[in-house]
């Protein structure tokens, strides 16, 4: 390019190169859970607030409401979560976690402690915090 930018060179390829093997890491873990890698985000947005609208766990997790239906469906098939029209209002539905889904929280959430822990290692406190602040 004219401007002399290669990506190889950028901070978005050495944070992702960096994040890489600690992705592999969540991954490996939650296929030990039954889980692939993307569920555990649901997953964790149900545990915060269970009963939440299916459109607003589409919007905090960045995906269209056609790929949240998919994605529902198939953790509905594993015993994860269940939907449920909205009482007062049925054009809604609400996602609810099973028993087999609230039951992960303890161990996938130490999945996530713990390889954050080790990216973050050998960083800097004060890279620590840029990155905390990075949200």
């Amino acid at each position: 390019m004219e401007d002399g930018y290669c990506l190889l060179d950028g901070a978005m390829y050495a944070l992702l190169a960096r994040l890489g093997p600690h992705k592999r890491r969540i991954a490996v873990g939650l296929e030990t859970h039954g889980l692939h890698l993307g569920q555990d985000v649901y997953l964790a947005q149900l545990w915060r607030e269970d009963g939440i609208c299916q459109g607003v766990l589409a919007a905090r997790t960045g995906v269209t409401p056609a790929n949240i239906t998919q994605v529902l469906r198939r953790m509905e098939g594993q015993g994860l979560v269940v939907r449920r029209r909205d009482d007062a209002d049925a054009r809604v539905q609400r996602i609810w976690l099973t028993d087999a889904g609230r039951a992960l929280e303890e161990p996938i959430t130490e999945l996530w402690r713990t390889a954050e822990n080790a990216f973050l290692s050998d960083l800097t406190e004060s890279q620590r915090d840029a990155l905390r602040r990075l949200k």
